[in-house]
């Protein structure tokens, strides 16, 4: 569903990819890690088809998303969810308009994608704040209005950004469990996280972890998540940023479950 082949992005001097390879295939979960500023959203904005590579080729659905005209890149997206980092909801209109427009935008009906958007609502525990103004709403609580306006496609690849950001235990639990659904129906889902307990439940399950290190995607563990960055990359980031304050442990723990 989802191939990098010798991929390579560069921005300025920094190489955010230097000839990687991905592939993902139907009903895969895959977690990228990696410290903040090394490239993970732009990993995601390439599969999405928002970038462009300049060098290698990405496919999506054996489609090389370059190559693609504007109205096939369109339709392309329609079965393709992306929940970005930035929520960019509309904060003046409700969490139920948010969502809804997702499906009309793609040609659904009013009534189809109403009763669609209080499912997907629904699915995210926000099922009493679907006529609340998304500027009334709390972050954690615009963070999963928005997983539901990324839900509510049916897509068969998910891809989202730090899905889990602003999210307690509950909801994180709450987030493996909607993704194994999407697995278990055969989408492809594919994410860039840092959240320990994401990670944890990625070593417990059959779900991939990968770490985007020196422009490569390496089979992720704990060590990966501290390595250094490379030494083109140092200058332009604080010491700081190069290690996440990220510790693995079981999701079970957090949540209170055996």
């Amino acid at each position: 569903m989802i191939e990098l082949s010798k991929v390579s992005l560069h921005r300025g001097q920094v190489s955010v990819l230097d000839g990687a390879f991905l592939r993902i295939e139907k009903s895969q979960v895959v977690l990228v890690s990696g410290p903040s500023g090394i490239g993970k959203t732009s990993l995601l904005s390439l599969i999405g088809g928002f970038l462009t590579a300049d060098e290698g080729e990405v496919k999506v659905f054996e489609h090389d998303v370059a190559r693609m005209r504007l109205t096939s890149t369109a339709l392309l997206r329609r079965k393709l969810a992306f929940v970005p980092q930035e929520l960019e909801l509309i904060g003046d209109l409700s969490a139920l308009a948010n969502v809804r427009l997702a499906l009309e935008v793609c040609g659904e009906s009013r009534r189809e994608a109403k009763e669609r958007a209080i499912q997907a609502l629904d699915a995210v525990d926000m099922a009493d704040f679907v006529h609340r103004k998304v500027c009334e709403l709390s972050t954690g609580q615009r963070r999963r209005v928005s997983l539901a306006r990324g839900l509510v496609r049916d897509a068969d690849i998910f891809v989202a950004d730090e899905p889990s950001n602003d999210l307690d235990a509950e909801r994180v639990l709450q987030l493996v469990l909607l993704i194994e659904e999407m697995r278990e129906r055969g989408a492809a889902v594919v994410m860039a996280t840092n959240d320990p307990r994401m990670l944890a439940h990625a070593q417990q399950s059959h779900w991939r972890h990968l770490a985007l290190t020196c422009g490569q995607l390496i089979p992720g563990d704990v060590s990966s998540l501290f390595s250094a960055r490379p030494a083109k990359n140092s200058q332009s980031r604080n010491e700081d940023d190069t290690v996440p304050n990220v510790l693995p442990f079981p999701i079970s723990a957090v949540v209170g479950i055996e």
